[in-house]
């Protein structure tokens, strides 16, 4: 006959909400393990104007031209969510054109 046994901690369960639970499953990995934070950090200043700037577009004053060269984990969670939406629409912009431009191109025909 099979036992099973249940833990104290077992009975203190309550459900949680997704949004509950991606925050704490994030909160245990580790940092390393963040693409948004590994790939926002390892890019240049430029990179992060323009993703800073993408987000400042969407909700003014939300970031200062200081802002530019602080690392992910020093923005508090909201301002990162914003963050992580302007990288992304900058990802979807990268499919849609080529991998580099000539510039060859800035002359226009008659």
């Amino acid at each position: 006959m099979r036992q099973h046994v249940t833990y104290p901690q077992d009975e203190c369960l309550q459900p949680i909400t997704f949004d509950e639970f991606q925050k704490r499953w994030r909160q245990m990995r580790d940092r390393h393990a963040n693409p948004a934070l590994r790939y926002f950090n390892q890019q240049n200043d430029a990179f992060k104007f323009c993703v800073l700037t993408l987000a400042n577009r969407d909700h003014p004053k939300t970031f200062k031209a200081n802002d530019v060269g602080e690392p992910f984990e020093s923005f508090d969670e909201c301002r990162r969510e914003l963050i992580i939406e302007a990288m992304n629409k900058l990802a979807r912009w990268g499919h849609t054109l080529p991998r580099q431009f000539s510039t060859a191109d800035r002359v226009l025909p008659d």
